[in-house]
């Protein structure tokens, strides 16, 4: 049988062919096929614990957002975060969910090869994977209420929240850090 034929089957087929010949088909052939989770939404008032490590590159909280909806985001951070050997931020304070400037990296060059250009590396990111372009935020971006140390935010678009820290694709196994993260439905 032709390689072209077993990509191209049924479904029960094609997941069998891909088990066994999944790199010479292409991936995104099989993962529609996958059930997709959508995730938990919260009510208002509700809250949630997330443990969140900084060396995963796409946290799935498993927490659906509601377009238009009004989010609290509390971090405590639980253990030191440091990226390869940094550990600290331009002022010499321990890195925390806001990161650390261009300039604390050896090479300038480094600056066009993170995530989010626009955003400080190491920088606590949030985006939904249905709304990239329009979600895709750093705690910079959101709003900081001072008496309750906390961020607040609006979702974009309905689906899941996915966490990351601003890094380089790929070098997420040098970091370090663990934090513990409440989210919660404001309105």
């Amino acid at each position: 049988m032709q390689l072209k034929s077993i990509c191209n089957t049924g479904a029960r087929q094609l997941a069998l062919a891909a088990l066994l010949l999944l790199p010479a088909c292409r991936a995104t052939i099989f993962m529609p096929l996958l059930p997709q989770d959508p995730g938990s939404t919260l009510t208002q008032g509700e809250e949630v614990n997330l443990h969140f490590f900084t060396n995963i590159a796409n946290f799935d909280t498993g927490i659906a957002l509601q377009s238009g909806g009004s989010y609290r985001l509390n971090m405590a951070i639980l253990s030191n975060w440091i990226d390869s050997s940094i550990d600290t931020n331009e002022d010499e304070l321990p890195l925390d969910e806001r990161g650390f400037a261009d300039s604390k990296m050896r090479y300038e060059f480094v600056k066009y090869v993170k995530r989010s250009r626009g955003h400080r590396w190491f920088e606590l990111m949030l985006y939904q994977p249905n709304c990239r372009d329009a979600s895709l935020k750093g705690v910079s971006d959101l709003s900081f209420d001072e008496q309750s140390t906390s961020y607040n935010f609006v979702a974009s678009c309905d689906g899941k929240l996915t966490l990351f820290v601003n890094d380089s694709p790929g070098f997420y196994s040098n970091n370090v850090g663990y934090a513990n993260i409440a989210l919660s439905r404001i309105d």
